[in-house]
């Protein structure tokens, strides 16, 4: 279904579907979208699973479909499963959820074709610009490659609760792993994988990868005109290990430097030729990270369980949402081993961040400096030590939770 806009108001008008059984959540949907702004509301006050059969003619005759989401009742998880696979126009799915409600929970949502995952706390208007971005992003057609696939790179952006966390180290050493090694014994995909270090003033990707600053960041600061494949193709350093980095400018530029439109345009002709753009954030707050949080299908968080550190991951996500309302986040611990068993202050953590702490790298200061001081990521020199498998765990599974879709051309 198409939104049309009124002639009088020039204001578009979408039909949006509400499903829940609880009128307190039917009629907050009301009062986001009263009759007089030219939306029209059904209300269903079932579930998917009581429909029989009947919930496809029913949802897809809306623009908007917006329900009231249980991850715990798996009857209800797969009739929307079963739904979302007989999807075949642009009708946007929304899912609000309880606040703490998980990530692996808010995920399985996800993975199942649900567009967004949204906490019931959030504000009218943010549920508005989501729908709007969600209908925009339908109607756009993909972005296509030279040879007409679709753009399926997954942009997974990784930034740090504080300086010196160990924010790079996990970059590095996630792009390196995301794109695959093959073995004797099994054969691996081989994915295309672009490392960009974007903290333009402390960054120190190269020095991880024992690469030398060509001056590619620079130029695109400088550029006029807006980056297209060939120039990030000369810009792009390709490590033996498979991945193509843009480093950090070796002088310190001004942040203020950076365009907003310059990221945007750099990440959308990545995204049609990589499977994984990963971004190692700057320590600062920038304008011009917005087009990686936009574009962004998971943010890794690094942290330790210190009280500073904690609320200040917690600002930090609370302060990227605000450019991605459903943005996933995974909260990663690092140089504390996973407790046998959670301490009070282990769980104290997880109620400010207010998710559960499942990533933990072990401290092993002496690998780590060996790796910084010989320019080799650890999964490299030593991928059987303790973070070495660590490390190996934690990218297998994003690289599961982000998987790109299977490209159709040779």
């Amino acid at each position: 279904m198409t939104r049309f806009a009124d002639p009088d108001t020039g204001q578009k008008s979408m039909s949006i579907m509400v499903v829940t059984q609880r009128d307190a959540f039917s009629q907050c949907m009301a009062e986001i979208f009263p009759a007089d702004d030219k939306s029209t509301i059904t209300k269903n006050d079932t579930t998917f699973k009581a429909m029989n059969g009947h919930a496809a003619e029913l949802a897809f005759n809306h623009d908007v479909v917006i329900f009231d989401a249980d991850p715990e009742d798996k009857g209800e998880v797969a009739a929307i499963k079963d739904l979302l696979s007989h999807r075949a126009n642009g009708t946007v799915f929304l899912a609000l959820t309880d606040n703490d409600v998980s990530i692996s929970q808010a995920r399985q949502l996800r993975d199942i074709g649900v567009d967004e995952v949204l906490p019931l706390s959030i504000t009218g208007e943010s549920l508005k610009a989501v729908i709007d971005e969600q209908l925009e992003t339908h109607k756009a057609p993909a972005h296509q490659t030279g040879d007409g696939a679709p753009a399926l790179g997954k942009v997974i952006a990784v930034t740090q609760a504080r300086g010196g966390i160990g924010a790079t180290t996990l970059a590095v050493n996630l792009a390196c792993q995301l794109v695959g090694k093959s073995t004797m014994f099994h054969k691996s995909q081989k994915m295309r994988v672009a490392l960009l270090d974007f903290d333009i003033q402390f960054g120190n990707v190269n020095v991880f990868l024992d690469l030398e600053d060509n001056g590619g960041f620079l130029q695109m600061i400088e550029a006029v005109e807006e980056p297209d494949a060939h120039f990030l193709d000369s810009v792009l350093q390709k490590h033996a290990l498979g991945v193509d980095v843009l480093c950090a400018p070796a002088p310190i530029a001004p942040l203020q430097s950076v365009r907003p439109d310059a990221i945007a345009g750099v990440l959308d002709v990545l995204q049609q030729h990589y499977d994984y753009v990963v971004v190692d954030f700057p320590r600062a707050l920038v304008d011009w990270v917005e087009p990686v949080l936009k574009r962004a299908t998971r943010l890794v968080m690094v942290t330790d369980t210190t009280v500073p550190c904690v609320r200040q991951a917690r600002r930090l996500i609370d302060f990227y949402r605000e450019e991605n309302v459903g943005l996933p986040v995974e909260v990663v611990v690092n140089r504390e081993k996973r407790p046998l068993l959670k301490s009070e202050h282990v769980r104290e953590a997880e109620k400010v961040l207010k998710t559960k702490l499942t990533h933990w790298l072990p401290d092993n200061p002496k690998l780590a400096r060996k790796a910084a001081d010989l320019g080799q990521p650890v999964i490299e020199i030593k991928a059987g030590s303790d973070l070495g498998k660590a490390l190996t765990k934690l990218a297998a599974e994003l690289k599961t939770d982000s998987k790109p879709a299977q490209r159709t051309n040779a």
